[in-house]
């Protein structure tokens, strides 16, 4: 069998859109994937400017396969982008492609891979709106019950026995979980919409972990756990950030660090320049993260074992909070001998 036609067996075989260009973006292959996609058939496109055609426009930015792969010779794996089909339909396609070279290393066009991923996004979508609101209509009676329970504990009601007072606080401390954890997850599902946004201001690291430091040994001494806090010889700079987000991150850290570090552990902050950002490094003694856990850790709602406790968000938001800022935050960990969590923040 020749390989043209083990190509073209291939090619339209494949159950993804494939869409050959040369240098120009002018289309030379168009499979039959491509065609049930798009809705238009290959000898419409043939010829024709793909960007123009499937983009309907000119502005080579609005194209991956233009902006990165023509322009700049580079491979784009499952970039999200939209176009419209024949029939007018906006869809969201997952794109890859790459370019064509020569034997010489010259540019001679690109190849793109494409499938409909538009349901999917939908249903994405669907999903989170229906858990925000459902989270978001509970807030309000959780916040109702809270203010009666509060004002039965304060005898507004008329006095309590001791056994009804026992019972009543025990409602309120299980009400003050639930409305922690709707609270973290209306702020996540905000977080993952996009909806929030750094708050950039003068930002002094060494004075902010210090008083969160400070905060956090009221807790540590319950448990006897000594908090060291290690500091470059030379000042570390004033940049820019938002105080309040990298302040959650870092009490979320330190909490954790407490919770799993046993009586008369050590837990460790170390703040360090490296070259053009700020690292952060919270170590403790604890009773370590297996292996298998750690790529996953930073999932909503991931928890390492059943006796974990908490919203499973706490990482979750830390991590697009550091990465709204340009850094990022990863976790080491031996198990049975502590973790060490650390975050980047750009100076710039």
């Amino acid at each position: 069998m020749r390989t043209e036609e083990i190509y073209n067996i291939v090619l339209n075989n494949i159950p993804v859109g494939f869409s050959a260009v040369d240098k120009e973006g002018i289309i030379v292959d168009f499979n039959h994937a491509a065609e049930k996609i798009t809705g238009y058939s290959k000898e419409e496109v043939m010829g024709k400017s793909h960007i123009e055609i499937l983009h309907g426009t000119s502005d080579r930015d609005a194209c991956p396969l233009f902006k990165y792969t023509l322009l700049r010779q580079r491979e784009v794996i499952a970039a999200e982008v939209a176009i419209k089909r024949k029939d007018g339909a906006l869809i969201t396609l997952a794109v890859t492609t790459a370019p064509f070279l020569d034997s010489e290393g010259t540019l001679t066009g690109g190849v793109e891979l494409f499938s409909d991923i538009t349901e999917i996004k939908r249903m994405e979508r669907e999903k989170k709106n229906i858990l925000s609101m459902f989270a978001h209509d509970m807030k309000n009676p959780v916040t109702t019950v809270g203010g009666f329970l509060s004002r039965l504990l304060s005898s507004k009601a008329g006095p309590l026995t001791e056994k009804q007072q026992s019972y009543l606080a025990t409602m309120q401390d299980e009400l003050d979980k639930l409305s922690s954890l709707l609270t973290n997850f209306l702020e996540f599902a905000r977080f993952e919409a996009k909806e929030y946004k750094p708050v950039y201001g003068p930002f002094h690291i060494e004075s902010d972990v210090h008083k969160n430091i400070e905060v956090a040994r009221v807790e540590a001494d319950e448990k006897k756990i000594k908090i060291r806090f290690e500091l470059p010889e030379d000042l570390l700079p004033v940049f820019n950030a938002d105080a309040t987000m990298i302040n959650r991150v870092i009490r979320n850290l330190l909490d954790n660090a407490i919770k799993y570090t046993k009586h008369r552990g050590t837990i460790t902050v170390r703040l360090s320049k490296q070259e053009n950002f700020i690292l952060v490094q919270i170590s403790d003694t604890g009773i370590g993260i297996l292996e298998e856990h750690i790529p996953y850790i930073f999932d909503a709602f991931y928890r390492v074992g059943r006796e974990s406790t908490g919203s499973g968000l706490g990482l979750a938001i830390s991590k697009a909070i550091i990465e709204a800022h340009g850094g990022r935050i990863w976790a080491e960990s031996v198990y049975g001998q502590g973790s060490t969590f650390s975050f980047t923040l750009p100076v710039s």
